[in-house]
């Protein structure tokens, strides 16, 4: 990833948060809520990546807390008393269930993540399958999802692509090829391509995936998209399967929800 491509992402995240368009790091001219956090000694910081730059958003209207670090900045959004909690506690912590479910207190609900953040930078040749057959309906994908595990159905589903690409085994002849991978994206905030791929258990490992994720990416960078994979962080699998297609992880997020009182 260059450094343009890194601040587009940047910029992405900015927008979500509801951050101003300060490509995801402290800057002079912020809103008096906006406050800088300590920071964590270079010793302590992990492999991931997790630094120590942190932006404060107090927002006391919010039903969720957020935490999203990316490439050395993090943001933390939430109501003013969860985010005194947070105080000079590490990003390593913040960035797990139990960790952040102790800075949110007693109102704590449903966690989301953590899951690692992923992008890829350009075009890449390496298909996978020669000469395989497509389909760019959504239909087709369905009958692939139909056909997984249901919780790889129900993310897929969630990621609500509008783009698929769907890889059929043909193996047996044209006539009675079936679907049996597909990999779809769709826009999120302007800049970037939230990407989901899936394939049947019993083809797996034959290069299936590979061929109707690298398409999928592809066509995404083609439209003028960043490609972004959201893994869950302790499936190495699926992170595994990000970097041979090319992505590189660049944070973590992470968000639980605040039920209303009462």
């Amino acid at each position: 990833m260059n450094s343009h491509q890194i601040d587009i992402v940047r910029l992405a995240w900015a927008r979500d948060l509801g951050l101003p368009d300060s490509n995801f790091r402290p800057a002079s001219g912020l809103p008096a809520d906006y406050r800088p956090a300590s920071g964590l000694p270079d010793n302590s910081r992990p492999a991931s990546g997790l630094t120590a730059d942190r932006t404060l958003l107090v927002d006391d209207t919010a039903r969720r807390v957020r935490f999203v670090v990316l490439d050395g900045h993090a943001v933390l959004v939430g109501p003013s008393d969860v985010l005194e909690r947070a105080d000079g506690v590490p990003a390593d912590v913040l960035v797990t269930r139990d960790g952040l479910a102790d800075v949110v207190g007693p109102r704590r609900g449903r966690c989301s993540g953590p899951v690692v953040l992923a992008y890829l930078d350009d075009v890449r040749t390496d298909v996978g399958a020669q000469n395989p057959l497509l389909s760019h309906s959504r239909r087709d994908a369905e009958r692939v999802l139909s056909t997984t595990p249901p919780d790889d159905a129900v993310a897929a589903r969630a990621a609500d692509a509008t783009t698929w690409v769907t890889v059929f085994d043909d193996s047996a002849g044209e006539a009675d090829a079936v679907p049996v991978s597909a990999a779809g994206y769709v826009e999120w905030q302007g800049f970037l391509a939230d990407t989901v791929a899936v394939t049947v258990p019993s083809h797996r490992r034959r290069g299936y995936g590979k061929t109707s994720a690298r398409l999928a990416t592809n066509d995404a960078i083609d439209s003028g998209l960043i490609p972004q994979l959201r893994v869950a962080m302790d499936d190495a699998g699926a992170r595994l399967f990000g970097r041979s297609l090319g992505f590189t992880e660049l944070g973590v997020a992470i968000a639980m929800d605040l039920p209303a009182p009462g």
